[in-house]
């Protein structure tokens, strides 16, 4: 079997792929992923999400309009209902295509990211990251500490301060390490100042919190803040969800400043507060 379309023909893949949604063949869809389809596969259901967010923002500026209408008599209560009505009817079934796109997306999404080789630059960023950090770490615990460093301190930092990568994960250009890490660090102080919050008004007086008694109010805070672009990239990933994610970096952060402890097993996890005047300083 092969695919009856080109693989720069895109029109052709987006009415192929939309009738393969709803058959979910199997065979269909490992033609789809295959490398030679893959990233068209991907790009088309891309704009398949796309159109259906400008559609979304439409009708609400319909709805919008349409109750203003309403309440200025232009139309009638029962022209109001009876077109909200069939607005919904659309509105579940446009919801119930999403999720059928979304689902397959993820899976094709993440077959793009092995192909190019993206997972292992991540690791690979994310390892980069953590030397960094440990080294800035170091630094800044010897000029701290009003010693003199080393000759092999001060090599070390010399090598910080040269090191480079060519790219970074939002798509930036070629940026020293050094940088990538304080603006890394910048973040976590920032996430962090807002956990730091969030613990000490849930702990109350108390010196340890369940971690699922942080989850809801994290998830209010921190949720709007996140491009939904983003959070749909690492759903694709297959790594769940971006909030949650953050949130595990963040009590890491916090762990290392010495500012927290988890403790109990993973199904039951706790925080339990080691320094509350640190946390009040953070969270100020």
């Amino acid at each position: 079997m092969t695919l009856p379309y080109e693989p720069d023909d895109d029109q052709a893949a987006d009415r192929f792929i939309n009738l393969a949604l709803r058959s979910r063949d199997e065979e269909t869809w490992r033609l789809l992923a295959s490398d030679t389809r893959v990233e068209q596969t991907d790009r088309v259901l891309r704009a398949m999400l796309d159109r259906i967010a400008a559609t979304r923002t439409h009708r609400t500026a319909e709805r919008a309009t349409a109750r203003a209408r309403a309440s200025a008599g232009e139309i009638t209560q029962a022209e109001y209902q009876r077109d909200a009505a069939e607005e919904a009817a659309r509105a579940t079934k446009t919801a119930h295509f999403e999720t059928l796109v979304r689902e397959h997306h993820r899976l094709i999404a993440a077959a793009v990211r092995r192909l190019r080789g993206d997972d292992v630059r991540d690791e690979l960023m994310d390892l980069v990251l953590a030397l960094g950090s440990a080294v800035d770490t170091h630094r800044s615990a010897v000029l701290a500490g009003g010693g003199e460093p080393t000759a092999a301190d001060l090599a070390l930092w010399e090598r910080l301060a040269a090191l480079d990568v060519p790219g970074t994960p939002d798509g930036e250009g070629r940026t020293s390490v050094e940088d990538l890490v304080k603006r890394h660090g910048d973040r976590q102080d920032d996430l962090g100042r807002v956990l730091a919050g969030i613990i000490l008004e849930v702990a109350g007086e108390a010196t340890s919190v369940p971690r699922s008694a942080l989850l809801a109010e994290w998830k209010r805070v921190v949720a709007p803040t996140l491009d939904t672009g983003q959070k749909g990239e690492f759903a694709a990933k297959g790594k769940g969800s971006l909030v949650t994610e953050r949130l595990r970096k963040t009590m890491g952060h916090l762990e290392r400043k010495g500012l927290v402890k988890r403790s109990g097993p993973p199904d039951a996890q706790r925080l339990d507060l080691l320094d509350r005047p640190g946390l009040e300083e953070l969270a100020g």
